[in-house]
């Protein structure tokens, strides 16, 4: 299985919160959001299991093991969103200067035999990556990993993201083995509750070209996200999140929820086109102004970027009217 979509664009906008200004450690908006102490108990803490450290993976909330507390002094660390489904995302300045979006979560079944010799028989593995971003897989017991993933915010910072990621391991892993990981409780309508692949149909996924009814979608292992890959490498992915109201180059109300469309900058292999619609408020401890969202990239071939975004907004109009209401 995937561990993840082709998904570098999506959370590059949380690094800009990051500012000579800001104090060393901020989690969460406008308040700090306390870590317990512990949130579970293992019948056996030697052999740990995803589902025993993490329970219920559909509902782990991955930013429960991310502690920015425990993150490096020299470090300026920041967690707008500390509630998350698929990904929990810290922005990250070190003290030589290099930024990074840290993200920890996109569980997933690993290739590995499971296991190693850190506490709780959880091992570390070095994962492939592309030139800006440099991964870290945390392996349980039974083969399922936790990612720990640094995307560089500037390609000249891409050589420091291998050091933040190991510096990010060691304090996810203590978090995990000592009980805190948490699950999230979910709002009435929630998005939370509903697999994408299940309800993006083929006629949905037809208006990407390429993503016929033979195209068969993979989903990531905690079901909030699903993508469609072409044999041409076009791709089309749907994914819920938690964040605050969507924003972008152009917005608009589309079926009664309020969208954000956003043309990406072309790279080597695709243009991007990003439409993210609103769904219900998301109450999280102290946090305001939460909600769920439900987002749709198109990947089409370098100067489609405008093919892209039509493809995005027909899927969209059909979409949204098939999920919970507001």
């Amino acid at each position: 299985m995937a561990r993840w979509a082709r998904h570098p664009l999506l959370g590059l906008t949380v690094l800009a919160l990051v500012t000579s200004g800001c104090a060393n450690r901020v989690f969460g908006t406008p308040a700090a959001v306390t870590v317990p102490s512990s949130t579970r108990d293992f019948d056996n803490p030697d052999r740990l299991t995803a589902e025993d450290a993490l329970g219920d993976l559909t509902t782990f909330n991955p930013c429960s093991v991310l502690d920015a507390d425990e993150m490096p002094d020299s470090w300026t660390v920041s967690v707008d969103v500390p509630a998350a489904y698929e990904y929990c995302a810290m922005s990250v300045t070190t003290q030589d200067g290099a930024s990074a979006e840290v993200q920890v979560g996109y569980l997933y079944e690993s290739d590995h035999d499971g296991g190693g010799n850190r506490p709780g028989g959880l091992g570390v593995f070095p994962a492939d990556d592309s030139g800006n971003a440099c991964s870290r897989d945390i392996v349980f017991t039974d083969g399922i990993a936790l990612v720990v993933r640094s995307w560089a915010q500037d390609d000249g910072d891409a050589s420091a993201m291998c050091a933040i990621s190991d510096e990010v391991v060691d304090p996810v892993i203590d978090a995990v083995v000592h009980g805190r990981a948490a699950s999230l409780t979910l709002p009435e309508h929630s998005l939370g509750e509903i697999d994408p692949c299940e309800v993006v149909t083929p006629e949905m996924t037809a208006v990407v070209r390429g993503i016929t009814a033979a195209v068969r979608p993979d989903r990531q292992l905690a079901e909030h996200t699903c993508w469609w890959m072409s044999d041409e490498g076009t791709m089309l992915e749907v994914a819920f999140d938690i964040g605050r109201l969507p924003v972008g180059d152009t917005g608009e109300t589309v079926q009664g929820r309020y969208t954000a469309t956003t043309q990406y900058a072309d790279d080597e292999s695709s243009s991007t086109c990003s439409v993210v619609g609103e769904h219900v408020p998301f109450e999280f401890e102290s946090t305001t102004g939460l909600i769920e969202r439900v987002g749709i990239w198109v990947y089409l071939k370098p100067g489609e970027v405008e093919a892209a975004c039509t493809a995005g907004k027909q899927l969209a109009d059909k979409l949204w009217p098939e999920l919970p209401a507001l």
